[in-house]
């Protein structure tokens, strides 16, 4: 079960937008924040989305609590006057990377594809260079089947 946490003056979600419908959140706005990538929808956005997170590609799901089947909060001990509470800096809720995702799994599969396309084109361009060397200009600068020796690079150099 997702608690609903209602939007404040102070809030550090207001002004944030809605993953379903963009619109920013207002005081008084109930949201729910998606277990598993934190991202914030309304209430009523995250029940119309079948109770489940709309950000692509999250599995985060869950109904959300209503008053009569909330469960009483225990009071949780406070920190020792001399030591603050443990807060993230700007005051929101942390968001960690799990997995791999689409838009990450996309980008090396670009990548990838980019490095097979780049090493294909400069085989292509020596075999191109190659040919017209030997074959169009007559330049005979290695010997078919071996490896350069020096004699052949002092005289390709000395053309």
């Amino acid at each position: 079960m997702l608690s609903p946490i209602t939007v404040t003056k102070q809030s550090p979600f207001l002004g944030d937008e809605c993953v379903v419908c963009k619109n920013p959140f207002a005081p008084g706005d109930e949201i729910i924040i998606c277990p598993e990538d934190s991202s914030r929808h309304h209430t009523h956005c995250w029940r119309a989305n079948g109770n489940k997170c709309a950000a692509y590609g999250c599995r985060g799901h869950g109904e959300i609590e209503t008053p009569e089947t909330a469960i009483p909060e225990v009071p949780t001990a406070s920190p020792p006057a001399n030591q603050p509470p443990a807060a993230n800096p700007n005051g929101r809720i942390q968001q960690t990377a799990s997995r791999l995702g689409c838009g990450q799994g996309c980008l090396l599969v670009g990548i990838s594809i980019a490095i097979i396309f780049f090493s294909i084109g400069c085989f292509g361009l020596w075999a191109i260079a190659d040919y017209i060397m030997l074959e169009v200009l007559g330049w005979q600068y290695r010997v078919p089947g071996a490896g350069l020796i020096l004699p052949q690079i002092a005289l390709l150099l000395s053309l």
